[in-house]
């Protein structure tokens, strides 16, 4: 079953118990740490989803409309909820966002710099140095709506989109990119990468240059 298929049978299954506001973050929950595990997990997302809600849920009622979701026939699942997801991963709808001062400058150039590094690699490389910053995202001290967001777009690409990420943040990233450019290439080549980079972001005249992210 694609994950298209398996995350409409997520979001069919909670629709009933939960308003749009909640439902996404917790669609975002599964996708970003029990997609890819056995369908065992299923409990474990649930017990989740219970402890985060912080309201009286019937488990086992909501277990069986999943389950029931993943296995009965496609055409009964609401339609995709992937764009809303994206778009609530990124902070559109959030209201008034900063488009000006440090920390929006600092996401444009990390946006730029980090677009600069993904297209110097290989293809294949490019995903797998994503992983490994999306597994060490608990060295940012990030609340967990803001780790999953960011862990969403270390895992889908896009733009970065997020609001709450300010300079330091943006440069426990970068680093965390860097180490995992070092694990891959070996700091000599992760080294010429992330220069390379650099440089050609530099050619942008961005407001915030790069080397404030270094």
């Amino acid at each position: 079953m694609s994950l298209s298929t398996r995350r409409r049978a997520i979001y069919t299954g909670l629709a009933g118990h939960f308003p749009e506001e909640e439902l996404l973050p917790l669609l975002s929950l599964w996708e970003a740490k029990y997609a890819d595990k056995p369908p065992f997990a299923l409990n474990e997302f649930l017990a989740e989803v219970v402890q985060r809600s912080g309201r009286k849920l019937e488990r086992a009622r909501l277990y069986r409309e999943l389950v029931g979701a993943l296995t009965g026939p496609v055409g009964d699942l609401l339609p995709d909820p992937a764009p809303r997801l994206q778009a609530w991963r990124s902070g559109a709808g959030q209201g008034a966002e900063e488009v000006s001062g440090p920390d929006a400058l600092a996401r444009q150039t990390f946006d730029a710099l980090s677009q600069a590094l993904f297209a110097q690699l290989d293809a294949e490389l490019v995903p797998r140095l994503r992983r490994f910053a999306a597994g060490n995202l608990n060295a940012m001290q990030l609340d967990t709506e803001l780790r999953l967001r960011l862990r969403g777009w270390l895992e889908q690409g896009g733009s970065l989109g997020l609001t709450a990420l300010g300079l330091e943040h943006l440069r426990v990233l970068l680093n965390l990119l860097y180490v995992g450019l070092c694990e891959y290439l070996g700091p000599v080549a992760a080294d010429q990468a992330l220069t390379r980079a650099v440089q050609r972001v530099e050619l942008l005249r961005l407001p915030l240059p790069p080397q404030k992210l270094l």
